[in-house]
């Protein structure tokens, strides 16, 4: 993978007055441009600059142009009033899966950074949560986007952009398998969901997972003597089962379901999706802390952050 590094002002200057386009924004932000509020990072401390709006793709043009920010930001909301964040109409569903956030990691990133093994993990969630956004809510305007050290689901259809925060809530349950379901052997629904977020997550959980939680270590020595036993269980809907294990019991066996559960939330920021008025980097915008373009994702099995790379990266 490219290096990913720090862009230095001259060229986050020459990354948009030579690379960038307003062509390159997606279809559901240049459309509905003039809605949002954007918001601005110009030292690489938060986006303190606020309640900013644009009439026209030349208009914001410009103003990259001669600003050339350190990051860029639009809101997921579309508003009667953007540049006083008043009059809200409506907003978008929206996931944010960061690689450096994951529960844990593969890799031995430090804190903060990513890599490619941690991404490609995220770009993984990214996946079965989109897939389940399809297939089980049977929604069809989902976008991907890579957003520089992770990527973001945005949502579009008209069933969820009228959506209150506890609509938005139970989505997330459902997407990241939060609630155990009343049966956990059906083939369909939210059952095969929680499974499969379930497994993902015990796959992935090391012994000392286990004791970082507080949990015994002669627990966490028999549940990884029995993993594949365990992810057996898993995939069959038979997680009661667990507590027959020798030495298990209920009680740690509830401990254990706890724990995998909030696991599974821990995958993606549910603060964002159920936030109407988060904003998020625009995608073609510069993720100037890695030196990536935030780039929206046709084929999300073979994208590689390699390709969001601005070709003063490259030359």
């Amino acid at each position: 993978m490219l290096e990913m590094r720090e862009a230095t002002p001259e060229e986050r200057e020459r990354y948009y007055k030579n690379e960038w386009s307003s062509k390159d924004l997606p279809d559901y932000i240049l459309h509905t441009l003039s809605l949002r509020e954007f918001g601005f990072d110009h030292k690489g401390t938060g986006p303190s600059d606020r309640y900013n709006q644009f009439m026209t793709p030349d208009e914001l043009s410009d103003y990259l142009r001669n600003k050339y920010p350190y990051a860029v930001y639009s809101s997921v909301a579309l508003y009667e009033k953007p540049s006083e964040r008043k009059k809200w109409l409506k907003s978008e569903l929206a996931f944010d899966i960061d690689a450096k956030d994951l529960p844990f990691r593969r890799c031995e990133c430090s804190e903060g950074e990513v890599c490619e093994v941690c991404l490609e993990d995220a770009k993984r969630v990214t996946a079965e949560f989109g897939e389940t956004l399809k297939n089980n809510l049977d929604l069809e305007n989902v976008s991907y986007i890579y957003s520089g050290r992770g990527f973001h689901i945005r949502v579009s259809d008209d069933s969820v952009m009228e959506m209150g925060q506890t609509g938005r809530s139970q989505v997330v349950e459902y997407i990241t398998g939060n609630v155990v379901p009343t049966d956990l052997t059906l083939s369909l629904g939210y059952s095969k969901v929680f499974r499969k977020r379930t497994l993902r997550t015990f796959e992935n959980l090391r012994e000392r997972d286990f004791i970082d939680e507080g949990l015994q270590r002669n627990f966490a020595e028999k549940i990884m003597k029995e993993k594949n036993r365990v992810m057996d269980l898993i995939k069959k809907g038979r997680l009661e089962k667990i507590q027959d294990f020798e030495g298990i019991g209920t009680t740690y066996f509830k401990k254990l379901l706890e724990f995998l559960t909030r696991l599974n939330t821990e995958h993606t920021d549910g603060k964002v999706t159920i936030d109407k008025k988060r904003i998020l980097r625009v995608p073609s915008s510069l993720h100037s802390t890695v030196s990536r373009t935030c780039t929206e994702i046709q084929n999300i099995d073979k994208f590689s952050p390699d390709e969001a790379a601005p070709n003063f990266l490259t030359e």
